[in-house]
């Protein structure tokens, strides 16, 4: 009897934890099939993790919506992001990607029981908002997009350690959806995502299958009522990468 109450109660806290990342996000993940995150056998410690990224045919519409069947098929999954010390970073986040049509595709997650986003024009600086920082990283050169809750984009390259240029667009086209009322911390907030769709020339690639570029994601956040920004993230330190499938 003992035995079954345990089963039990990590039944309901599996089943509690899962309204945290909002219902319709849960649903889709569990309709989705992922890609494994594999870890570079040849690659010097620390390891180098890839994310291999399937090909689709049909065309995505940029809106914000994950319900186009290419994100419903096979794509490529970070899975949770992670703090400082390993574990999975609070408030959840993750990204999920697929290429086509000479793009990249990126999906990005993220749970907010308070999304705030000052900054409205293109270029603004994006360091208080709650934001994700997307980089791609070939040899001494990084590519680098802050995308805020609402969809502003800061691009910005940067050489060998060097000052960043924030003349490089990427060209991306971004479109967001969110779930709860912006800049208000009198209710509480659920969700907020971004779909992004990228150029692949702007990060230097052609669309040939096995191309490969380093590639990290980092979301930072000020959850409600502590004033203290949070950041978790997936394939930092040059340790992530992507492979075009």
């Amino acid at each position: 009897m003992q035995a079954s109450f345990k089963v039990a109660v990590l039944v309901f806290t599996a089943l509690g934890a899962g309204g945290f990342f909002g219902a319709r996000f849960v649903a889709r993940s569990h309709a989705q099939t992922p890609i494994d995150v594999r870890a570079h056998r040849d690659a010097p410690t620390p390891s180098v993790f890839e994310l291999h990224v399937p090909r689709i045919k049909s065309t995505l519409v940029i809106d914000g919506e994950l319900d186009d069947p290419a994100w419903l098929g096979r794509i490529a999954r970070t899975g949770a992001f992670l703090g400082a010390s390993g574990e999975e970073a609070r408030p959840y986040s993750d990204a999920r990607l697929v290429w086509g049509d000479g793009k990249l595709y990126v999906a990005l997650y993220a749970a907010d029981e308070d999304v705030r986003a000052a900054a409205r024009a293109a270029d603004s600086p994006l360091s208080l908002d709650d934001a994700f920082r997307i980089t791609f990283t070939s040899g001494g050169t990084q590519r680098i997009l802050d995308v805020s809750a609402t969809g502003v984009v800061t691009d910005a390259m940067q050489i060998a350690g060097g000052a960043p240029d924030y003349s490089w667009q990427s060209g991306a086209l971004v479109a967001h959806e969110n779930d709860g009322t912006l800049d208000d911390a009198s209710d509480d907030d659920e969700e907020w995502l971004l779909e992004i769709a990228i150029p692949l020339r702007s990060l230097g690639l052609t669309g040939a299958k096995g191309e490969r570029i380093g590639f990290s994601v980092r979301r930072c956040d000020t959850p409600k009522g502590t004033g203290a920004r949070v950041c978790g993230s997936w394939g930092e330190s040059e340790r992530g990468a992507i492979v075009l499938d």
